[in-house]
């Protein structure tokens, strides 16, 4: 548990989740637009991988 907290503080997971976010609201759209179909399912993928990976994590250090 300790290896997760040197890496992972709450600032970075914080700036994780917001590019995660910005990417949902910003690229997807413009993907979308262009009829990049493909493009858009990866970036909706990875997106929501780190969401909800770094929410798991906030949670999990504010556990232990």
């Amino acid at each position: 548990m300790k290896i997760l907290k040197d890496v992972f503080d709450i600032r970075a997971l914080i700036i994780i989740l917001l590019i995660a976010i910005g990417s949902l609201l910003i690229d997807g759209p413009k993907l979308k637009r262009k009829g990049f179909t493909k493009e858009l399912k990866i970036i909706k993928g990875i997106s929501y991988f780190y969401i909800i990976f770094s929410i798991g994590m906030l949670i999990l250090l504010k556990k232990f």
